[in-house]
Parts: structure tokens; sequence; C-alpha cells
């Protein structure tokens, strides 16, 4: 997936070199890392942002290009400096997960048709003056995050404690600390945990499994509670530059300590390839088809006939104008959460409206939130994330604290 070898997957470098412009096109013709002329040589279109709109490839001794060559001698830097400007996707994204999971708290559970009508655009909670009775409304306070959060924070403290090791019996131990001792949660209490979390915990706590057997693998065990801790594991992958198999071995084992059905792991692997080609192209649309569209037959080779067919929605068109975006369920199901997320980052240009969009869809607000944060926030970057927002969620500096530290040992 990840290798900086591959050219196929490579992220540009500020440094790489830019060798021809197409006549007088945004098409341009770049080697490799290294300078040194591939096999094959990328045509990419880019833009002073930094978003990839479009890439190709031609062969390097017989480049069939329309247009005339124009030498270039760039560097990528020159093209698109704002894809080069310095960025932290693991804090980024750790602050977009937690943004959109407390944002999403007092909505939990609401139908979608009732949070549509309420047009909430701010931070909310049991301090503040709510036009609606919820789960969690006269409970929890605004910027407040919930199991999303905290369980994504216990697993990179695991990390972190194990110098950049993943330890799943260490991790499970974690999650235990967060839900008997309250560690890792906004409030001095925690809050939030689901059914099959809850099953998978019982399992490991009372000696009955081991960490990875303690997974639910029946169809009925698909809840989205894998899925919303998953992004440590997959920026883990990305850093490491794992190539497809590692990643999968590493995210069906992180899916599987509390959700082993093999929907499961497809909907994290999913995620996992869809957050790489966003930080590689910061371009959801291209980010989707290099993904999800263009992968469909390598999925198919990976996963049973059952399980693609549980995740047909994925490949129909969610990116399109005219897909209808209520075929998509609300519900705590894990391929709607997913669905969910990539449609609201596909179907809207910055962090806030992607936030608005996957609440939008209502009943499991904070987690569907939560997994959208982790992708834009990384891809938008911390600048992108509303400051109304930023300024009320808690613990801002405890959970930057620890996306440093995590950065440090796995980089």
């Amino acid at each position: 997936m990840i290798r900086k070898n591959d050219l196929s997957q490579a992220f540009l470098k500020p440094d790489t070199r830019v060798l021809f412009q197409i006549g007088d096109t945004a098409e341009y013709i770049m080697t490799n890392d290294s300078g040194v002329t591939p096999a094959q040589l990328r045509v990419f279109t880019a833009c002073p942002d930094g978003k990839i709109l479009s890439e190709g490839y031609r062969l390097a001794d017989r480049p069939s290009v329309p247009g005339e060559l124009k030498p270039a001698d760039r560097t990528f830097a020159d093209l698109a400096p704002g894809f080069c400007e310095r960025t932290d996707p693991v804090t980024d994204g750790l602050l977009g997960l937690a943004v959109g999971d407390a944002f999403g708290v007092p909505l939990e559970f609401l139908p979608r048709s009732t949070v549509q009508k309420l047009h909430i655009t701010e931070m909310l909670g049991c301090d503040c003056d709510l036009p609606f009775t919820s789960r969690w409304g006269d409970r929890i306070p605004r910027g407040a995050w919930s199991d999303d959060t905290a369980m994504t924070v216990a697993s990179m403290t695991s990390i972190v404690e194990k110098n950049g090791e993943i330890d799943f019996e260490d991790i499970m131990k974690h999650f235990i600390l967060w839900w008997n001792a309250n560690r890792y949660s906004s409030l001095d209490f925690s809050f939030g945990l689901g059914n099959n979390i809850k099953h998978a915990l019982d399992r490991f706590q009372y000696g009955m499994q081991p960490a990875l057997q303690c997974g639910g693998k029946d169809f009925r065990d698909n809840g989205n509670g894998a899925l919303m801790r998953m992004f440590p594991f997959s920026i883990y992958c990305i850093f490491k530059e794992m190539d497809d198999g590692e990643t999968l071995d590493l995210i069906r084992k992180a899916a599987g300590i509390t959700h082993a059905n093999e929907i499961n792991a497809m909907c994290c692997y999913v995620y996992t390839q869809f957050l790489f080609e966003c930080l590689r192209t910061k371009n959801p649309a291209l980010a989707y088809r290099c993904a999800v569209t263009d992968r469909k037959a390598s999925y198919g080779e990976l996963f049973s006939v059952e399980t693609m067919e549980a995740l047909a929605l994925l490949f129909d068109g969610l990116a399109g104008s005219s897909f209808d975006k209520d075929r998509i369920r609300e519900s705590g199901y894990v391929v709607d959460s997913l669905l969910t997320a990539l449609y609201s980052v596909l179907h809207t240009e910055n962090f806030e409206n992607a936030i608005l969009t996957a609440v939008g869809f209502g009943y499991d607000t904070d987690t569907n939130a939560a997994i959208t944060g982790s992708i834009a926030g990384a891809m938008y970057a911390r600048k992108g994330i509303p400051a109304r927002w930023l300024s009320v969620l808690r613990k801002q500096e405890e959970l930057t604290g620890l996306a440093k530290a995590f950065s440090a040992c796995i980089g």
C-alpha cells in the first residue's frame, strides 16, 4: 500500500523534481523521490493549494503525451506550495476525531429527521440551553468526548508506553482501565460503552479468551466500535510504510480484539486505504477512486462474496452528485458508519461541513462524526478545524501531547 519504492503509491515530496510541463496545461511529468528516472513517470495535475486533481503514468522511454513537452526543472514545492506546508496528521486527525465525537455526543440516538430540523452548528451540552431532549443532553457538558476518543487514546497510550510496539493484550488492559477506572476519559467518569465491546472486555477481563480471540465473530457483532478507534492503527500502517498484506493483517487484528467479523475487518481496511489516499492527494474524490473503485477487484480477492455484498453500496457511485444519501441507513452498523464518513468527506470541501453532514445522518452521531473527523482533520489540518469548536474541547492539551508522543515513537 504505502512503500516509498512503489511509485504508484508514493507521496509527493517538496523536493521531488518535475521534468516537463505538458504544453500550456497544468499537467506535469515528474521523477521519483531520488531524481532518477524510473520505468514509468507520473503525470499529475496539481493546484497551488496542494490538491492533486488527476494523475496517470507514461513510459519513460517514450512519453506518449499530448502537446509539446516543455522543460520544467522545478520542484513540486514550487508548483504546489500548499501541499508542502508542514502538517502533523496524527495531532490533526486525533483532534478532528475528538471534535467530531464531542459535537455529536448531545445528539446521539436522535432520529435523522429530528437532527436535520435542528440545524445545529455549535458545540452543545448540558451546560447550554438545548433546544432538544436526548440521552446525554442533560448529563454531558459541551466539548466532552465519549468512548470513541477514549478508546483511541487508550490505544495510543499503550503504543507509546510500549515504545512503538503494538501489544493487543496491553491495549485490552488499557480499555479496561478506561471503563473500570475512568482513565482516558474527558470527564471524571466514563460513558458510551457499546455492547459488542462490553462482551469483548468481559471475555478478556475474566480470563475466558486472549485478546486476539475476544471479538465477536457473528454478523450481529458488526457494530462500529472497532472502526471508531481505528485511526491510530491506520496511521501506524502509513508511518511504517506497510504493504497491503502487512496492513490488512494489522488492521484485522486491531479490529478483531472487539469486532472479529470479516465485515468489520474490511470496513477498517477500506477506511485505512481512504485515509492514506486523502493524505496523499488532498483530494477526496481522487482518494475514493484510488482507494475504493480502482481496488474493487483486489478487495474481492481478499474478502468473501458475502462481505463484498454487505459493502456493495460502497462501490455504487458514493462520490457522485446523484448518489442518494438516504440509501445510507441511520444505525450503529459498521457499514453504515463507514459510508456516512466517506460520504461526508466526499461531498464537502472543509472540516466543518464534513462534521455537520455526518451528524445530519442521525442516530450514532458521535461515532459517525468521530470517524469523519479523523479523516477530515488529518487532511485539512488543525487550521481547518473551527476555532470556536476547538476552544471548548475538553483536554485538548493532553490530546495534543499524546499525539506528539505517538508520532515520535512510530516515526
